[in-house]
């Protein structure tokens, strides 16, 4: 809750005007800016949050989607061991690529709907396209893991990270030992983010917030142990 500062009426922590008075509660937030909200949700997550719950226009929700899920098509490319499948790096990427922003955009479709119908059943207050804008933003770290990470694990092993023989393990097992947990750290970085954007956008405890976040990623798991088998096809 907010209280006003001219009537000292409650109001909901997302309003902008008094519901008593009419007086203005806190700024209007007409857009978000892609850059300044990614790094204040590492830097303030909460504010970051209560900030991408209160804008007008959820910007760039779909593009992260879409990142996200290049960056899970890389990861099933990786968990597959499809690399001798491909001529050349260039190629497997190109297909990483392609496949990624088919897989970004169903998730997309599938995702913030289960999101946010786990919310409301746990009595979230926030609408749809907040939802939308929380989870896509809790994504921030396996984006940012796509364009500092990737592109190192990609020098580091060129084809081999995506084959089983020769096994990326056993070229430089350090390296990869390394690099894999980094990607794990990234990964759970993003659930604990999802976590309080859930907590603080649909005002609900932290518990509560555990719960949605868990019912999405068992969707999420299910899309990704699916995606294998339709690649197989």
């Amino acid at each position: 809750m907010i209280t006003c500062p001219v009537c000292h009426s409650e109001n909901d922590s997302y309003a902008t005007v008094c519901l008593n008075c009419k007086g203005y509660l806190q700024n209007r937030v007409p857009n978000l800016n892609l850059f300044e909200t990614m790094w204040e949700v590492v830097e303030s997550p909460r504010r970051a949050f209560h900030t991408i719950t209160l804008a007008e226009h959820k910007n760039y929700s779909i593009f992260l989607f879409v990142l996200f899920g290049i960056s899970l098509s890389f990861t099933s490319f990786w968990y597959l061991r499809i690399g001798n499948r491909f001529e050349t790096l260039f190629e497997l990427i190109f297909w990483a690529l392609g496949v990624g922003v088919a897989i970004g955009i169903g998730l997309l479709l599938i995702l913030p709907p289960i999101y946010h119908l786990g919310a409301k059943l746990m009595g979230g207050k926030t609408g749809y396209r907040s939802s939308v804008g929380l989870l896509s933003y809790s994504m921030v770290p396996v984006v940012v893991s796509l364009f500092f990470v990737l592109p190192v694990e990609l020098l580091t092993f060129g084809m081999y990270l995506f084959t089983a023989n020769p096994h990326p393990h056993t070229i430089k097992p350090v390296s990869y030992i390394a690099l894999v947990g980094f990607d794990a750290a990234v990964s759970l970085w993003s659930i604990i983010l999802a976590v309080l954007a859930t907590a603080e956008g649909h005002q609900l405890s932290k518990f509560k917030a555990l719960v949605v976040v868990f019912l999405t990623l068992t969707t999420l798991g299910g899309v990704f142990f699916l995606t294998p088998k339709v690649m197989r096809l």
